[in-house]
C-alpha cells in the first residue's frame, strides 16, 4: 500500500504513470516492429532500415524549440491527450496501409516522423506536469518509478512481440501500439484540467518566450553541461541504433527471437538503474551519480561489436556478449536519467519548466537523428560494425562538458 508521502499515493501522479506506461509500451513495440518490418518483411536496405531510429526522434529536432512555448498557450493536459491521439493515428495508418496490401517503407518511415513529432509535444508537457503533480522536491522519486515501470517495458516488451511475430505478420504489432494510446488516454483523465491564465497576466511575445527557454539553458551551468554531455552520449546512441538491427539480425544471424530477447535485457539494467538511483543520489549526491553512468556508458556500447568477436566461440557467446552491453546501457540510462530529472527540476524555475525542458530536447533528441543519419550512412557504405565503433568514440566525449562543470564548481 503506498504511504502517505508515497508519489503514488497521488491519484493524478497514478492516470501519469498509467498513461506513460501505456505510451512507452505502445512505443516500444511500434519501434521494434518498425525494425522487422523493414528488415524482414519489406527487405528495406541498411539505409532505410538505419533511418527508423534518427527519424524516431526528429520530431524533437523540428518543433523542441518551439514545443515548450505552445505547451504554455495550450496547456499542459490538453497537450498530453492531443499528443495521444496523434500518435493513434500514426500507428493506425501502416496497419491499415499493409491490410489493404499498399505498405511501403516510406509510409512506415513518414509515420515514425509523425509519432516522433507527437512525442517532442508529449514530453514537454510531461516535464511540466510531473513537479506540478508530485511537488519539486519529490521529481527524482517519481521520475525513478516512471523510469523503472519503462524498463520493466524495456524488459517485456520486445521478448514479447519478438515471439508474437513467430505467430503474427510483423504488421499486427502496431494493434497493440494504437490501443496502448488508448489506455494512455483513460489515464490522462486524472490529470487536473489546465488553469485558465489570469486575464491580468500580460502574456510573454512567442519568439521572446523561445529566447528566455533558450537563454536559461546556455547559461545555466549545471543544466547545460548535463544537456550538451546528454547530447554527445544520444548522438553515440543514433550511431548504434542505426546499426543495431542489421547488425544482429543480417550479420549475425540472430532470430527475430532472439534479437527480442537481447534488446529486452536492456530493461533488466535500467530497473535496476532507477530503482538504486534515488538511493545513491542521496548517498553520493545527485551529479556524482549521473557521472558515474557517464563513465560506464562507453564500456557498454564496446560489448555489441565484440560480439562479433564472441561468435567464434559460439552463438551463445554472442547473445551473452551482446545482452551484456545491453544490459549495461540500461543501467548508465537509469543513472543518468533519474539523476538528471531531478536536478533539472530543481535548478529551474516552475514557469521555464515546458520551455527549457523542450529545448533541451531539441538537442539531446536532435542529436540523435543526427548520428542516426550519419550512422545509417556507415552503415551503408562501410558495414554494420562501422556505426558500432564510432559510436564508443562518441559517448566517452560526454565526460567533456561535465568535467569542466565540476572544475568551475
Amino acid at each position: 500500500m503506498p504511504t502517505r508521502d508515497s508519489v503514488t499515493a497521488v491519484p493524478a501522479f497514478r492516470g501519469l504513470w498509467l498513461a506513460t506506461a501505456a505510451g512507452d509500451a505502445a512505443r516500444q513495440v511500434a519501434l521494434f516492429a518498425t525494425s522487422v518490418i523493414l528488415t524482414v518483411t519489406l527487405g528495406a536496405s541498411a539505409f532505410e532500415v538505419g533511418l527508423a531510429s534518427p527519424l524516431s526522434n526528429a520530431g524533437a529536432l523540428i518543433f523542441g524549440l518551439v514545443a515548450g512555448t505552445f505547451v504554455d498557450r495550450w496547456g499542459s493536459r490538453r497537450t498530453l491527450i492531443g499528443g495521444v491521439w496523434v500518435r493513434f493515428i500514426a500507428y493506425a495508418i501502416p496497419l491499415m496501409a499493409w491490410w489493404m496490401g499498399w505498405l511501403a517503407g516510406w509510409q512506415l518511415l513518414a509515420c515514425v516522423l509523425l509519432a516522433s513529432i507527437a512525442d517532442t509535444f508529449y514530453s514537454a508537457a510531461h516535464s511540466a506536469v510531473l513537479p506540478a503533480v508530485v511537488g519539486r522536491a519529490r521529481v527524482a522519486d517519481g521520475s525513478a518509478r516512471l523510469q523503472a515501470t519503462d524498463q520493466v517495458i524495456w524488459l517485456l516488451g520486445p521478448s514479447l512481440a519478438g515471439a508474437l511475430v513467430k505467430w503474427v505478420a510483423a504488421p499486427m504489432l502496431l494493434v497493440a501500439s494504437a490501443v496502448g494510446q488508448l489506455v494512455a488516454a483513460a489515464g490522462l483523465r486524472r490529470i487536473p484540467r489546465d488553469q485558465p491564465v489570469p486575464s491580468t497576466q500580460q502574456p510573454e511575445g512567442f519568439r521572446e518566450s523561445v529566447r528566455t527557454g533558450l537563454r536559461f539553458l546556455v547559461r545555466a551551468r549545471w543544466i547545460g553541461a548535463i544537456a550538451l554531455a546528454a547530447s554527445l552520449n544520444n548522438a553515440a546512441a543514433g550511431f548504434f541504433g542505426a546499426s543495431e538491427a542489421v547488425f544482429l539480425l543480417r550479420d549475425l544471424g540472430f532470430s527475430t527471437l532472439a534479437y527480442g530477447v537481447v534488446t529486452a535485457v536492456s530493461g533488466v539494467g535500467g530497473i535496476l538503474g532507477a530503482v538504486i538511483t534515488p538511493r545513491l543520489g542521496r548517498a553520493w549526491g545527485p551529479f556524482r551519480t549521473l557521472l558515474t553512468g557517464a563513465c560506464m556508458m562507453p564500456l557498454f556500447f564496446a560489448l555489441l561489436p565484440l560480439s562479433g568477436v564472441a561468435l567464434q566461440l559460439g552463438y551463445g557467446w554472442a547473445i551473452g556478449c551482446a545482452s551484456l552491453s545491453m544490459f549495461g546501457f540500461g543501467l548508465c540510462i537509469g543513472l543518468f536519467g533519474v539523476s538528471s530529472a531531478g536536478l533539472t527540476a530543481r535548478l529551474t524555475p516552475k514557469r521555464l519548466l515546458a520551455r527549457v525542458s523542450s529545448t533541451r530536447r531539441t538537442f539531446t533528441q536532435g542529436a540523435v537523428v543526427v548520428g542516426g543519419l550519419l550512422g545509417a550512412l556507415a552503415a551503408q557504405t562501410f558495414g554494420a560494425t562501422v556505426p558500432l565503433v564510432i559510436a564508443v568514440a562518441v559517448s566517452a566525449t560526454q565526460l567533456i562538458p561535465l568535467s569542466l562543470a565540476t572544475r568551475r564548481s
